[in-house]
């Protein structure tokens, strides 16, 4: 008899012990408001678009306490009048996005990328990239170029002509597929 007065009482106990506590989760409608807020270590936030709710540019973010990494509105981005501390974008695992400068200040045409976190820090990949595209930032980058020597560690932009000579001339985002 005992035993059967026991089995309800820990059935009793283990289900409410067992329920959880809903928390909503937070999401933020733009970048202009991901910078008004300063996070909380390992929580994520849903961002529903860069400029506009719903732009198609949305995504998750984290924040990382340390960082000190240049703000650049998309994958790192910083609080307003905080000095260390970041927002940083969460990769979706299949694509890693970055942007790269380069000073064309001798008559070569190729530069290697190394692939580079927030803290500009090398970095080598747990893959080796399918495909990288890159597109120009700036005029002197809009050149036909290729892309070669694509490893875990970097690739190559090979431009057709040697680029217009200057200090930190030329820019271009990449975009790297894992699959």
């Amino acid at each position: 008899m005992k035993k059967l007065l026991i089995i309800p009482i820990l059935f009793l106990f283990n289900s409410s012990f067992a329920q959880s506590v809903s928390v909503p989760p937070v999401s933020f409608s733009t970048v202009a408001d991901l910078r008004l807020q300063v996070g909380t270590p390992k929580v994520q936030v849903l961002l529903l678009g860069l400029s506009t709710p719903e732009d198609g540019n949305g995504g998750i973010y984290r924040w990382s306490p340390d960082n000190t990494g240049t703000d650049d509105g998309f994958l790192v981005v910083k609080v307003t009048n905080v000095t260390t501390g970041r927002w940083m974008r969460v990769s979706n695992g299949n694509t890693i996005k970055g942007s790269v400068t380069f000073s064309a200040v001798t008559l070569q045409t190729a530069y290697p990328v190394l692939y580079r976190d927030a803290n500009n820090t090398p970095i080598v990949l747990p893959f080796i990239p399918v495909q990288v595209y890159v597109q120009a930032r700036t005029a002197q980058a809009a050149v036909p170029s290729w892309i070669s020597n694509i490893t875990a560690s970097g690739f190559t932009v090979n431009f057709s002509t040697v680029p217009l000579l200057g200090t930190l001339n030329l820019t271009v985002d990449y975009l790297i597929l894992k699959q």
